[in-house]
């Protein structure tokens, strides 16, 4: 009985679709996925208004990250719409909330919080929670000169956690685990003061021109607080040179490019190759020269006290002076 219903009930469904128009007599008749859809329309009438409950979900998270945006970061409704457009797919996750209530709880001056989404909002959003804490942890712990420290917090101590999880974040793409990175920061904080491109310009230049593995940087860190244009760069283009004419008997290490001096450095490899100093940056034994020298020749002459003749009065004036103060 129910077999020989069923081509009936679709009967009754193609009478339900709207019948073509003589333009389009030789319509195709509509498929079974079609006339499944519409039975279950037909069957379940609440299912078109089901569809508006994830819409409203969204819609009250949406007013809660808004909340949490003017409440943490003192932003607008308006800058707060403006900035969960700017987030799609990501402004309903309830990870952006937790993490807005622990910067919340972090107590931060005034305004550092919207500076912070301000200057870098993908840097600040994209953490975890836990995250912020962690890294403001790192840096009031972070040791170094109290100018260079200065410099770092200069715009805020979050601008600096965000920035800071920048370079560890590249630095983990480069090979190293954050843990390592942490502590390349750490032991080297002129690094935070360094853009981001210069510091992913360093650490291509390690690996790809000079050839150094990146875990060479928990070792030797000053890498990343050098001027690459001005310390490293010459320094690897005297050891190259030396290299072609065979003029090194010991391989060169990552110490000798970030821990000898200027001055020992030139002694070691470019004194003895006077084709070197151009290589390395100029006449440096000129400048030596020049400094040592000093004054220019004959210049005492000119400090020499002028004489003046004595005549006899003078000396008998001095006699008369003298005697008044016996």
């Amino acid at each position: 009985m129910a077999l020989a219903l069923r081509p009936l009930h679709h009967r009754h469904l193609l009478r339900l679709l709207p019948r073509p128009t003589s333009l389009s007599t030789s319509a195709p008749p509509p498929s079974p996925r079609e006339l499944l859809r519409i039975e279950r329309i037909l069957h379940n009438p609440g299912a078109a208004a089901q569809t508006t409950q994830p819409q409203e979900h969204q819609r009250a998270a949406a007013d809660r990250l808004r909340l949490l945006l003017h409440s943490t970061g003192g932003l607008t409704d308006a800058e707060s719409t403006s900035l969960l457009r700017r987030l799609p797919g990501t402004h309903t996750h309830p990870r952006l909330g937790r993490l807005l209530q622990e910067l919340a709880g972090l107590r931060l001056p005034g305004g550092e919080i919207k500076a912070a989404l301000a200057s870098d909002l993908d840097g600040l959003l994209s953490m975890d929670p836990g995250e912020p804490s962690r890294l403001l942890e790192f840096l009031a712990e972070l040791r170094g000169r109290k100018a260079v420290k200065d410099q770092i917090l200069a715009h805020g101590t979050l601008r600096a956690a965000v920035a800071a999880r920048r370079r560890v974040e590249l630095l983990h793409a480069r090979g190293l685990t954050r843990h390592d990175a942490l502590r390349v920061l750490a032991a080297e904080p002129r690094a935070l003061l360094y853009s981001l491109e210069d510091v992913e310009r360093k650490v291509e230049f390690l690996v790809s021109t000079m050839g150094f593995e990146v875990r060479w940087l928990v070792q030797y860190p000053e890498f990343l607080g050098v001027n690459l244009d001005k310390w490293i760069i010459p320094r690897h283009n005297v050891v190259e040179h030396l290299k072609s004419v065979g003029g090194l008997g010991d391989p060169v290490e990552m110490k000798h490019y970030v821990r000898l001096s200027r001055r020992r450095f030139y002694n070691m490899f470019v004194k003895p190759y006077p084709e070197c100093e151009k290589i390395f940056g100029g006449l440096v034994r000129e400048r030596e020269e020049m400094v040592r020298q000093g004054h220019p020749t004959g210049l005492w002459k000119l400090f020499k006290p002028v004489k003046h003749e004595r005549t006899q009065e003078d000396l008998e004036n001095m006699k008369l002076l003298v005697g008044s103060l016996r």
